[in-house]
């Protein structure tokens, strides 16, 4: 009767077998990347030059060295053209050509605290538990972006262009919220671009 038991409760444990799977992150967060991402597309919203509607325009970018800069450079490309430039791979064949460094990409962050901090406790290896009221912190990508816009040599345009893009998390009592996402009215305006396709006939 003991065998059979066992061999029950064998059966019964080689039945309920559980899966698991590896769990990675990459060295850069989605969340820092979408801030950086965020702050270029904004700087290069600024970027408004009606003079190159209907020209060739030549973008060089050799002196552009900086985090992302696959996505800078791409980012460029798009906006020069929705200008209503023709961009052209060679500055020889070109009316204008637009040079663009980056005076600085990166993302800073600040926190706050207000409460109880984890205290030690005499003759433990464990402190006590942290009692924040309130907390929060905040991420920042910042970009600076130099625009030089010439004809051979010769001055069209030349500014600097400076955006940011913000995230926030906070605790009040236990209670989360946020006072700025930007990154997250991103991603809801595409959902909403979806929902809006899924719905018609």
């Amino acid at each position: 009767m003991k065998t059979l038991r066992l061999i029950v409760v064998v059966s019964l444990c080689l039945g309920f077998g559980c899966k698991s799977r590896v769990l990675t992150n990459t060295p850069r967060s989605a969340i820092e990347q979408l801030l950086l991402s965020g702050a270029v597309d904004r700087a290069l919203d600024n970027f408004d030059l009606p003079n190159l509607a209907g020209w060739k325009v030549h973008v060089d970018f050799t002196n552009l060295k900086t985090f992302d800069v696959e996505y800078v450079r791409l980012a460029t490309r798009v906006r020069v053209a929705r200008l209503g430039a023709t961009l052209v791979e060679k500055a020889e064949e070109a009316d204008y050509t637009v040079e663009i460094a980056c005076g600085g990409l990166g993302t800073e962050f600040k926190s706050s605290f207000v409460g109880l901090p984890p205290m030690p406790v005499p003759n433990s290896p464990v402190a006590t538990p942290e009692a924040a009221v309130y907390r929060s912190g905040e991420q920042t990508g910042i970009v600076k972006l130099l625009i030089f816009v010439h004809q051979k040599g010769r001055l069209l345009s030349a500014a600097h262009y400076y955006a940011k893009c913000d995230r926030d998390e906070s605790v009040l009592l236990w209670q989360n919220y946020q006072k700025s996402d930007n990154i997250r009215e991103g991603w809801e305006r595409s959902d909403q671009k979806i929902s809006e396709k899924k719905k018609q006939p």
